[in-house]
């Protein structure tokens, strides 16, 4: 990527570069806020101005995502025209000129989406409201010093976190997993007692425990990935198998 500046006349947009790919294709940004999510008006209008304009494709960077916006910029082609990526940017650039700037760094990373299956619960007794459980099947991590991408499982990743019912504002932690990490065995030795092995391969697991529906009928899923980007995917309970 090379001639990166402030585009000329823009509403929206924050940056324009070129990217060397056979032809030389110009290509447009916009940074999401520095205390923050990047919100789907923010996509919308960018990509918008960004189409008029005839850039080749859309490059969102930002802190953090709301769940809608991020569906725009995976659908930005079908929806407005334009191709869109998202750049997961991390709280290092905050620190400045603090920590050296190396090509190991990552500061920036495209990063996918969980993969999460929703169940419907058989319980032993009828019970008027059905229960469900959230499954975290995996995801798709992109090394940018290899380009390479890797599928992790869902027991290989540091932690994922679940909210029941998720407002679409505020994600409310209900039920936390940690499923790699080698720290299980020093927190038994450091709390000093005796624990069913039951509770610790449950911290460790991928599928939740049983919850029911709440008022808004929609679950979200957080999962930490190694660089610890956060990653959110929202799913309705009707998706539920």
């Amino acid at each position: 990527m090379k001639n990166v500046r402030p585009p000329a006349k823009t509403l929206s947009l924050s940056a324009e570069a070129v990217v060397p790919n056979g032809a030389e294709r110009p290509v447009a940004f916009v940074f999401g806020p520095e205390n923050g999510a990047v919100s789907e008006t923010l996509v919308y209008h960018a990509a918008k101005e960004a189409s008029a304009k005839s850039y080749a494709a859309l490059y969102v960077i930002g802190f953090a995502i709301q769940p809608n916006a991020r569906r725009l910029v995976d659908h930005c082609a079908e929806v407005v025209g334009i191709a869109g990526t998202y750049v997961q940017a991390t709280p290092d650039l905050m620190m400045g000129d603090l920590l050296k700037n190396m090509r190991s760094s990552q500061i920036f990373s495209v990063c996918g989406l969980p993969e999460v299956e929703l169940r419907r619960v058989k319980t032993k007794e009828k019970a008027e409201t059905p229960h469900y459980q959230a499954a975290l099947l995996g995801v798709d991590v992109f090394d940018p010093v290899t380009m390479e991408v890797h599928h992790r499982t869902g027991d290989d990743v540091p932690a994922w976190l679940l909210d029941t019912d998720y407002n679409g504002l505020c994600f409310h932690v209900c039920q936390a997993f940690f499923p790699r990490t080698a720290a299980w065995d020093s927190l038994k030795k450091a709390l000093k007692g005796e624990y069913e092995d039951e509770v610790w391969e449950h911290l460790a697991g991928t599928i939740s425990t049983p919850f029911e529906p709440g008022e808004l009928k929609q679950v979200a899923v957080s999962v930490i990935d190694d660089r610890g980007n956060e990653l959110l995917v929202v799913k309705s309970l009707s998706e539920a198998k």
